[in-house]
């Protein structure tokens, strides 16, 4: 059994594998950080008999599920963990606490660029993003709607995530994360990094190359992928990548912070300064 904060894959004694619980939500993301570990006991062994203990809410969902794995070598209990359910309803948890997958090692082809920005940074990809014929902006605000580039305030204490695509029809959209499954591009809102004297203020520009489908890894509408990559060239045309290649910082606020990190002579230990 391998697993990784909330999320679990299981192979049985046969070779089959399965999902724990919703895992399937979770578990494309979990392996674009790379293959979990297995889990083993102690002793060596890698085969576990795994019990559920499901907690209920007075409506009759489950509010949590406790994962506890016993050692079948040497019968040595491991420290349980607990899956915290914040939706509703929950039966398929009950009925279907493993989710067959044949292929569970698949993973899907997609960027991410960091930036170190301004607000006005975020406004100016916005703005030639919106641009582009054809282009649509879409918003997470009480339900995902399409909106115009002139309704969002580009605020830093403000969430105000952005999608773009250039395609017509959108498939069913996930609540989460759902650029990892359609063919979006998603700016988010900052996030707000502590330095010594102040913040950074830190997006992401995200958007899949490739989705998952079922089993299978299946590319993106090609005029979608003409379109990231042409946000993506833009980035790299009027921003500075000098942390890597998908980074997109505005050059003089990455100097900023890196002053602002960077040690102070004064505060080097002595050694350093000869």
């Amino acid at each position: 059994m391998a697993c990784q904060c909330v999320c679990g894959a299981q192979q049985c004694s046969a070779g089959h594998h399965s999902l724990l619980l919703d895992s399937r939500d979770y578990w494309a993301d979990v392996l674009q950080e790379g293959r979990p570990k297995e889990t083993r006991c102690r002793c060596g062994g890698a085969l576990f008999r795994v019990d559920l203990v499901y907690d209920f809410r007075d409506d009759g969902d489950v509010r949590s599920v406790d994962v506890s794995p016993t050692c079948c070598v040497c019968g040595r209990e491991r420290a349980a963990v607990s899956f915290e359910i914040d939706y509703s309803p929950t039966a398929e948890l009950i009925s279907k606490p493993l989710d067959p997958i044949e292929q569970p090692w698949l993973r899907a082809k997609r960027c991410e660029i960091t930036a170190y920005w301004q607000p006005a940074d975020a406004e100016r990809l916005a703005s030639y993003l919106s641009g582009i014929p054809g282009v649509r902006i879409y918003r997470d605000s009480k339900g995902f709607e399409e909106c115009g580039i002139e309704a969002v305030e580009f605020d830093p204490e403000l969430k105000y995530d952005l999608y773009f695509t250039n395609v017509l029809e959108l498939p069913p959209l996930r609540l989460r994360d759902p650029q990892r499954a359609a063919p979006l591009l998603r700016l988010t809102s900052p996030f707000h990094i502590a330095c010594p004297t102040g913040i950074a203020l830190l997006h992401y520009i995200e958007y899949a190359d490739e989705i998952l489908r079922g089993a299978d890894v299946v590319s993106q509408p090609q005029p979608f992928l003409t379109f990231a990559r042409q946000a993506r060239a833009w980035l790299h045309e009027n921003y500075l990548s000098q942390r890597g290649t998908h980074t997109a910082d505005n050059p003089a606020e990455y100097e900023r912070i890196v002053s602002l990190l960077r040690p102070k002579r004064d505060d080097l230990p002595r050694s350093s300064q000869n």
